[in-house]
């Protein structure tokens, strides 16, 4: 107990040292460590300027030459307990440049010191620190050990300090919950993360509270419980950034972010990709950045950014070559193989010397070290090969990602068309029908006229002058319906040319209400011509006060087109494919409403609304996140591309408005357009 007393104190002497360093500037620091005398003191301040940058953040080389030369002079004026904390640091330092060799053996040179002076608390420290490493390195089977270790030796605390006990219970729980996770041990990883993150709130450690709350996320996100998982992301920034984790700020966002794309959120999708990726920039987090640039990447390529998404792409092949880099990691397993083996050859030279076979230690000895050479020279021929292998394939592989994006950029510009086109055929066969009714108008009137035309002569021959004015009275009549069905038939043909050219961008003032109708119309017999036994009841509720709005017409036209497309679709199959009733019939009555309003909400009070209703069978739950997502369709293969609901929604949002839906299973689904109302 006088002994962890003894240490606290200690520990609690430079810890209220370094908070008065740190209320001072890394330059005034310098200025101290020049002019100061004692080595101590001297010990203390580049202990300081190694350290008060904090977990978390990007270090460079001028941190490790603080703590470099703060263990020259602690190990030189025999300072221990300095040199172990600065020996721990330069093994943080390491592990979070992803050096695990160096990492590793500054932390098992440190347990070891800690091992001789049968110092508790220490070791436990350095064994936390080494979990981490062999965790990094992805080898479970040590992390167990020392996991293991751990619980033997938090036996000796229990009576004497219940916080530190708390502290290293709650490492053990973290640990052996991350080895689980690692195995694939999904349930056994779950059941300790969340004893270890009970441990951490117990104590208050805003540090561990942040770690926990990142562990139990990233599980739930292993076992599909999204849910849960975006909660507990959220949940632990605050508390990661009151403790300047700023790695878990980063991770954290990045799978909210993952989330909120999921969820088709794409603004907000952005927006935490962004933040993550200048939280992973300001650090040496390799592994985070790669996963940050492939996201991003993706996100500017579902938007069409193409030059975005390619700068993204080249981002991530950099940092593919640094990570294909294998060299820490062997240089790790051969030290662990290393150490190891100096250790038993420690205990056969210590027999030897016993029984005094001087001879043979001098064997074993020479023969112990060509076989180190041979190792080493077979694990660096290994390395040379998988590093050559390892360049070839990423080149192979950044050749393939080019030809993928070209091919993805031709693709999407050939369904986009092949959309436009289609969507052009039904607008064709509705317009079909809708321009005969004027042209057997213009044709009959034409008929007719001709005749009376022959009549007007006769009465003329004969003198009857009364008789012919009033026959040319008629002929007047029938010309001006003539040319007002002329005129008709145009203004149908002008409407068709407008939705088959490309957009031109520039909005004018529309008749909504008109528009509306008029699609209503070519939208129906569009679907008739291709299905005679096609039939359904349109209804429309115009609202008169609206007038006229500046939009693109053909833009907002091929949406409004789109949903009335899809509402006959689904109403004319749920008649196909519903039960029949004892008559043959189904009972059903195919309906399609589609109707205009004023709105306040949620563009303020010049919203207008446009309505577009079926009494279908409605959209199911588990599919309606997907119905906006390019290249989504649940029409039979050859019917659909995807595209039109995307195209449709991309349309309405460069319209300042919002394309929403409302839908209820076996009764239907309303479609809903907002628009700023600028007429």
């Amino acid at each position: 107990m006088k002994k962890i007393i003894a240490l606290c104190c200690i520990f609690l002497s430079v810890l209220t040292s370094y908070a008065q360093y740190n209320k001072l500037s890394t330059d005034s620091l310098k200025v101290l460590l020049r002019t100061e005398k004692s080595d101590s003191l001297k010990v203390k301040l580049l202990l300081n300027m190694g350290t008060r940058f904090g977990y978390g953040h990007k270090r460079d080389d001028s941190v490790l030459q603080y703590l470099q030369q703060a263990l020259e002079i602690a190990n030189k004026k025999h300072f221990i307990r300095f040199a172990i904390i600065a020996r721990t640091e330069i093994g943080r330092y390491f592990y979070t440049t992803g050096n695990y060799a160096a990492s590793l053996q500054s932390l098992l040179q440190n347990l070891d010191l800690a091992e001789q002076n049968k110092d508790t608390v220490l070791i436990l420290q350095n064994i936390k620190d080494l979990m981490k490493a062999y965790f990094a390195m992805g080898d479970y089977e040590q992390q167990l050990l020392y996991a293991q270790k751990t619980k033997a030796l938090l036996e000796q605390l229990t009576a004497k300090d219940s916080v530190l006990t708390s502290q290293f219970a709650a490492t053990y729980l973290n640990h052996m919950a991350k080895v689980n996770q690692g195995l694939g041990n999904n349930d056994s990883a779950l059941f300790y993360y969340k004893k270890a993150d009970a441990h951490y709130k117990a104590i208050g450690d805003a540090q561990g509270i942040a770690v926990g709350l990142n562990s139990l996320a990233g599980i739930y996100a292993k076992m599909n419980n999204t849910d849960s998982s975006f909660a507990l992301f959220k949940k632990s920034i605050p508390y990661a950034v009151a403790s300047k984790r700023f790695d878990i700020v980063s991770d954290s966002k990045l799978k909210i972010a993952m989330h909120y794309h999921k969820m088709g959120l794409k603004d907000s999708a952005f927006n935490y990709a962004r933040e993550a990726l200048f939280e992973v920039q300001a650090m040496m987090e390799p592994d985070n950045a790669l996963t940050a640039y492939l996201f991003i990447a993706k996100l500017y390529q579902e938007q069409q950014q193409f030059d975005s998404a390619y700068k993204y792409l080249q981002l991530t092949l950099v940092m593919k070559d640094s990570l294909q880099n294998l060299s820490n990691i062997t240089q790790a397993q051969s030290f662990s193989f290393n150490v190891a083996m100096q250790q038993q050859k420690l205990v056969q030279e210590k027999k030897e010397a016993e029984q005094q076979y001087r001879n043979k230690i001098k064997l074993y000895a020479l023969v112990a070290i060509i076989a180190v050479f041979i190792i080493i020279a077979v694990l660096l021929n290994r390395n040379v090969r998988n590093k050559r292998k390892a360049n070839t394939l990423l080149s192979r592989q950044k050749e393939e990602i080019l030809d993928v994006l070209t091919n993805l950029k031709s693709t999407q510009s050939q369904l986009i068309q092949s959309e436009k086109m289609a969507s052009l055929g039904e607008l064709t066969a509705g317009i079909a029908h809708e321009i005969q009714n004027p042209l057997n108008f213009v044709n009959n009137f034409s008929e007719v006229s001709t005749e009376l035309v022959d009549e007007m002569n006769d009465e003329i021959e004969k003198g009857n002058l009364e008789d012919a004015r009033q026959i040319a009275q008629d002929l007047k009549q029938n010309l001006e319906k003539i040319n007002h069905h002329g005129k008709r038939a145009g203004e149908i043909v002008k409407g068709m040319l407008q939705h088959s050219r490309s957009s031109s961008g520039v909005k004018e003032p529309t008749d909504i209400n008109a528009l509306c109708d008029e699609y209503l119309r070519l939208s129906y017999h569009g679907l008739r011509a291709k299905d005679k036994s096609f039939n359904a009841t349109m209804k429309t509720n115009f609202d008169e006060s609206i007038g006229k709005i500046n939009i693109i017409p053909q833009d907002i036209g091929r949406v409004v087109l789109n949903l009335l497309t899809n509402a006959f679709y689904v109403v004319d199959e749920k008649k196909k494919n519903g039960p029949l009733t004892p008559e043959g019939g189904t009972g059903f009555e195919p309906t399609v409403t589609i109707s205009t309003k004023r709105t306040s909400s949620p563009l303020g009070a010049g919203g207008i609304q446009i309505s577009v209703t079926d009494n279908g069978n409605g959209i199911p739950q588990k599919v309606l996140d997907k119905i906006f997502q390019p290249f989504f369709t649940t029409k039979p293969t050859g019917q659909g591309t995807g595209l039109g609901l995307s195209l449709s929604y991309d349309i309405v949002k460069a319209h300042g408005g919002e394309l929403k839906v409302e839908t209820k299973e076996g009764e239907g689904t309303n479609l809903i357009i907002v628009l700023p109302n600028t007429g």
